[in-house]
């Protein structure tokens, strides 16, 4: 925490406990929300949300059930979430990307995660309702409630007693597919979740933090709220305003001296991409503290890019903040100490991908991979790197990371083989990939995208710096994965995105992969932009984008002479 600013405030064993505290404690806090232009204050969402809950009760919503929430961001966003809370009920905020438009299709999706959490109410704003409508159609035993309004002023009788182990909210990732999974996070393990964030990233009522990121992500739900219930000024744009507009988002942040935003990798690069440096300049932004870069893996280039870009803004080195977390964690793994500026160390790339040791290289070094440090274990939480073997991997050591602690989730929601398959003796297998050196971690990417090609091990992140490199990729847009080919032999897959002359592009990234990774056995794909699927929270989805591609899925794709589509041009 910076000098001079006042301490935590975050404080309850239940969300609607913290709320109340808050609301007592520093009541003039307020959440703005420029995209839809209301804003609320902690003292009148405390009195909205016991009205909200009344209100909810009265719609036969019961303490204990999960209640999905279709609310864009807005005032009564915050107004549903708390009145669901204390009234006893769960919530599941929907996963629905900005500016959808296959209505049916989100319908459908959505209608399996109803189906997987038994979902008997869902809160729906007029904004979507054409998807309601069409939901009506897929999933006719759910009732449909409107927000509630923010302005209510509270209601006679006594709300249902919320304890600590009840469930507050199911958190469906938004790459489901088949089968989602649910995970499950009581108010015990979510309010642990919340001082983890607090205790680790020094936060402080002082604070301004302004967010873009989606409420149905982990980042976006709980990030928000470890910040409104410590007190500090919120202000919440909708995810499009940020897509769009990211140098509005960020004069935003600056007129309203913002000290924390959040975001991925790429939400970095976007912002550096679109907005000129004369204008960069032109901000003030000497009160940022911390710029969050987590729910992907972190770029070296990216750090280096921001700091130095953002330099003549007032920007401290410290700010660019690599972080890890996940939804089974309530958000937060490892965190670094505040004020320290990013770790980056340079590993030898081809013998940490098969002997599985991080040995320390010069950065020149053609072999080189630069890994960025994402701290240490956040408050309250154990963390270890477990080898193939199953035992405790040594120092420097890749092996799986495993994390254990109050904020972590107590499994899947209604899913007892998922639970079991998730947890080693108490230990959760997070399926990410990492070591750590002085004691600090280093992830490395997930296990189940690990390519291997003749008994090599290679990270798509690698094979996509070398590509996205190549001249005519569109927006350095890439994605690697393990490919096979006609005959079913190993090779590396690498889809990338392009304007025109996608034989040029083909020959060009399929040449240095192969120079780089001293590879033959390369297969590129050359699509047309905004081609490769992204999560709705924003993330490449290299599985899913494999899928497609080999399945040929689609007319555009470029593949080279005696493809499976015979060459077909984007």
């Amino acid at each position: 925490m910076q000098r001079g600013m006042r301490p935590a405030l975050l404080d309850g064993e239940t969300l609607g406990d913290g709320l109340v505290r808050i609301a007592k404690a520093a009541p003039e806090t307020r959440a703005r929300f420029p995209t839809a232009g209301d804003e609320i204050t902690t003292a009148e969402l405390e009195l909205a949300s016991a009205s909200a809950a009344h209100e909810f009760l009265r719609a036969g919503v019961r303490p204990g059930e999960v209640v999905g929430v279709l609310v864009p961001t807005a005032a009564r966003f915050l107004t549903t979430i708390f009145g669901l809370w204390r009234a006893g009920a769960a919530i599941s905020v929907l996963p629905v990307g900005t500016g959808f438009t296959d209505v049916r299709a989100v319908a459908h999706r959505l209608g399996r995660i109803a189906d997987v959490a038994g979902m008997r109410h869902l809160v729906l704003d007029q904004d979507y309702a054409d998807l309601g409508r069409e939901l009506a159609t897929v999933t006719p035993e759910l009732t449909l409630v409107p927000p509630p309004s923010p302005g209510g002023v509270g209601s006679a009788g006594t709300l249902p007693t919320v304890e600590p182990d009840a469930l507050a909210v199911v958190q469906f990732t938004s790459g489901s597919t088949s089968r989602p999974k649910g995970v499950l996070l009581p108010h015990r393990t979510t309010m642990a979740g919340l001082r983890a964030c607090v205790v680790s990233g020094a936060f402080s009522p002082d604070d301004v933090f302004v967010q873009w990121v989606p409420t149905f992500h982990d980042m976006g739900l709980i990030g928000l709220q470890s910040h409104w219930l410590n007190g500090a000024d919120v202000h919440v744009f909708d995810p499009i305003s940020f897509l769009r507009r990211p140098g509005a988002v960020l004069e935003h942040f600056a007129t309203h001296g913002g000290t924390v935003m959040t975001g991925p990798n790429f939400a970095y690069d976007h912002l550096l991409d679109n907005v000129a440096p004369e204008r960069l300049a032109a901000l003030d932004l000497s009160g940022w503290r911390l710029a969050f870069n987590g729910a992907e893996p972190v770029g070296a280039a990216t750090v280096r890019r921001f700091t130095e870009a953002l330099a003549p803004s007032g920007v401290d080195p410290s700010v660019m903040y690599p972080v890890y977390g996940m939804a089974e964690a309530t958000l937060s793994i490892s965190y670094p100490t505040p004020g320290d500026t990013a770790t980056t160390r340079a590993v030898d790339r081809d013998e940490l991908a098969s002997t599985g040791v991080a040995r320390a290289v010069d950065p020149s070094t053609p072999r080189a991979k630069p890994v960025v440090s994402v701290g240490r274990a956040v408050h309250g939480l154990r963390l270890r790197i477990v080898g193939e073997s199953g035992a405790v991997a040594a120092e420097g050591a890749l092996g799986e990371i495993q994390i254990a602690g109050d904020s972590v989730t107590t499994g899947y929601y209604r899913d007892p083989d998922a639970t079991r398959a998730a947890f080693d003796n108490g230990w959760l297998r997070t399926g990410d990939l990492g070591f750590q050196l002085d004691g600090e971690l280093y992830v490395t990417g997930r296990r189940k995208e690990m390519i291997v090609v003749r008994g090599q091990n290679f990270f798509p992140d690698d094979v996509e710096t070398v590509a996205r490199s190549a001249p005519g990729v569109y927006r350095r847009r890439c994605v690697a994965f393990a490919d096979q080919d006609a005959s079913g032999g190993e090779r590396i897959g690498v889809i990338v995105e392009a304007r025109a002359d996608p034989a040029a592009v083909y020959r060009e990234v399929r040449s240095r992969v192969a120079a780089e990774l001293e590879l033959s056995q390369v297969q590129v794909y050359v699509v047309k932009p905004r081609w490769i699927p992204r999560t709705t929270s924003g993330k490449w989805q290299r599985v899913l984008a494999a899928r497609r591609v080999t399945a040929g899925d689609g007319a555009q794709v470029f593949s080279g002479t005696g493809s499976q589509d015979q060459g077909e041009r984007v």
